[in-house]
């Protein structure tokens, strides 16, 4: 049974820029928190994708990689403006359930909007609304499956603008197709131990006991892992937030330790 609605924006940040800058439309663009070589890319168009640019890729080898990228400097206070009328947007169509980030969030669908023809024609209205009501470059790809997890895995599958369901009798099979550190929660200090375990596939990883899962993660959360690959809803716990931080990237004028400090 579907119950999930997962709604992961494409390249927000980027989708954000070309959306308030037209001339920027179609083009390889990377977001940064400063004009230097020596950072990283917060997050770059699909064009500059195309060219192995990606969230990560340090400035000076981007350009490199693309001769033609556009680089532009992140503006924060316009991507919190957006997500805040993403959100208005998916509301008009569905309740937002859960905000999982700035660019990611799910709902939760009743029983009316269960069976995949319903589920599909929901998630058709919510890209809809989105590209009406916020812009015509904010994309989005949608997954729809029986718990988040899947739900989060399904809307990666295919981008940009996609819309992917996973119904419960495909589980877990649907899923061996992808690679382990495709899964949302597996690392690459994770991998090493899967691999240890003798885990080198996702076939290998549906195909583990509950048992082996916690073997294998040392822990319960194995066993979490073993039911939301079987599709399996599972009670989630409300968390508290204990801290906050904040930090910020300093231009190369500032890198030296006396600097830093004035």
């Amino acid at each position: 049974m579907l119950r999930i609605l997962y709604v992961d924006m494409n390249s927000f940040f980027a989708s954000c820029e070309q959306q308030l800058r037209p001339e920027l439309r179609g083009k390889p663009i990377a977001v940064v928190p400063l004009m230097a070589d020596t950072t990283s890319v917060i997050a770059a168009s699909y064009p500059a994708k195309k060219f192995g640019v990606k969230t990560g890729t340090k400035v000076g080898d981007a350009k490199r990689m693309c001769p033609d990228l556009i680089l532009v400097k992140g503006s924060h206070d316009e991507y919190i403006r957006f997500h805040h009328r993403v959100i208005a947007a998916i509301d008009t169509v569905v309740p937002v359930d859960k905000i999982h980030s700035i660019d990611e969030v799910s709902c939760r669908l009743v029983p009316a909007e269960r069976p995949p023809e319903a589920a599909r024609s929901l998630a058709l209205r919510v890209k809809r609304a989105i590209t009406t009501r916020v812009g015509e470059c904010l994309t989005s790809s949608v997954g729809i499956a029986p718990n988040r997890f899947v739900a989060k895995v399904a809307a990666d599958m295919q981008k940009p603008d996609g819309l992917t369901i996973i119904e419960a009798h495909e589980l877990p099979q649907r899923l061996f197709s992808l690679n382990l550190i495709d899964l949302p929660g597996i690392g690459s200090k994770m991998l090493v131990r899967l691999n240890r375990a003798g885990i080198n596939t996702v076939e290998d990883l549906c195909t583990r006991s509950e048992k082996e899962l916690r073997a294998a993660w040392q822990s319960v959360v194995g066993v979490g892992w073993f039911h939301r690959l079987q599709g399996k809803q599972l009670i989630e716990r409300g968390t508290s937030r204990r801290t906050i931080g904040h930090s910020h990237v300093l231009g190369p004028e500032r890198r030296e330790r006396h600097a830093a400090r004035a």
